[in-house]
């Protein structure tokens, strides 16, 4: 890729907002599945304090930085940096979020998502779509191109579910180096199973699939984006991987249409063992691959995100994109993030 920023962006937005929904869905907890914690138990603290790094540079609820069990740190230093440089305000959206971060958000309420093997996941997904929308037409009088993104572990397991249940037969990113395609198979064909849901059953009822296998982020993220689609609506770039495109083949099938585009990192473009371009093509939606250039940074866990490692989460792929529309450089985004992971402050330090 010759561009850092590929392709190029051809909007520079007046009053950006970048919005990241925070969720919780028991799927995180299995162990080996998700690398957002050192611990499965602590994947349920990650998504608050992803929020607190990003709008203060501190953690508080959490004791000790999100990160992989290898010591890869959370995406959010990504996109803290971006959206620090560009100077671009963040909006943070609780949906069946357990533990609550220290800094102001949206509650959208809900209840955390249950694990898919055992009962239905989401029981609260259309309420909680319903006040996404009420949310979504709200933000689209104060923003002319809103950023979406993410942070739920184990969200990539519920995704390739609910993909199975509307049809789809692709494979979902991870946050290991190694992608546990085995394990994700399993649980969302067990999920499926006891819901009693075959390959492309609810090809025209995605909400359904989100209550049975989906998790809290995904009604909350399809309400905005209904909400924000109106006739004189901003634009919408969902900033994410292959959650986010799982979220446009949703949206696809309730026939939310408008202005919506697609962000991710080069890291989540080139993962062999998901189809992310693929299925977004298949959607025939744009899509822009970023590349933040972080095998140049001066800090090793840094650099093992070029190494396969994260890869994505946070809306970071969005926000490199975003920072970009303002002059920021590649150089200037690995420079400061890594002087965001070695100033950010730890509980107790």
């Amino acid at each position: 890729m010759t561009n850092w920023i590929y392709p190029e962006f051809d909007f520079q937005p007046r009053r950006p907002l970048f919005m990241v929904v925070m969720s919780n869905t028991a799927v995180g907890k299995i162990p080996g599945l998700s690398a957002a914690g050192t611990t499965p138990d602590l994947t349920f603290y990650t998504p608050g304090a992803d929020a607190e790094l990003v709008e203060t540079n501190r953690i508080m609820t959490m004791p000790e930085l999100p990160e992989t069990p290898g010591g890869s740190p959370t995406p959010a230093i990504l996109t803290r940096a971006a959206l620090t440089l560009a100077k671009i305000p963040s909006l943070f959206v609780s949906s069946g979020l357990e533990k609550k971060p220290a800094v102001p958000f949206v509650d959208l309420g809900g209840l955390p998502g249950r694990d898919i093997r055992e009962s239905p996941a989401v029981p609260d997904a259309s309420a909680i779509f319903e006040r996404g929308v009420i949310l979504g037409n709200k933000v689209s009088l104060l923003s002319d191109c809103v950023f979406i993104g993410e942070t739920i572990a184990g969200g990539t397991t519920t995704a390739l579910a609910v993909l199975k249940a509307l049809g789809y037969d692709l494979n979902v990113s991870s946050s290991f180096a190694t992608n546990p395609t085995e394990l994700k198979e399993n649980v969302a064909a067990e999920g499926l199973l006891r819901a009693g849901i075959g390959k492309g059953d609810l090809r025209t009822d995605p909400m359904r699939a989100i209550a049975e296998v989906g998790d809290p982020m995904m009604p909350a993220v399809l309400g905005l984006l209904r909400g924000l689609t109106t006739p004189a609506g901003p634009r919408i770039v969902l900033a994410g991987g292959t959650q986010m495109a799982a979220i446009l083949a949703m949206a696809h099938s309730m026939g939310i249409d408008g202005d919506i585009s697609i962000a991710t990192t080069r890291y989540v473009a080139e993962d062999r063992s998901a189809h992310f371009i693929e299925l977004v093509k298949s959607l025939n939606r744009p899509y822009y691959i970023a590349d933040p250039g972080l095998e140049r940074s001066k800090l090793p866990p840094v650099q093992t995100f070029a190494q396969g490692y994260v890869k994505e989460g946070v809306g970071a792929g969005g926000a490199v994109l975003a920072a970009s529309l303002y002059g920021v450089s590649q150089q200037q985004i690995v420079e400061e993030t890594d002087r965001v992971l070695m100033t950010v402050k730890l509980p107790h330090v």
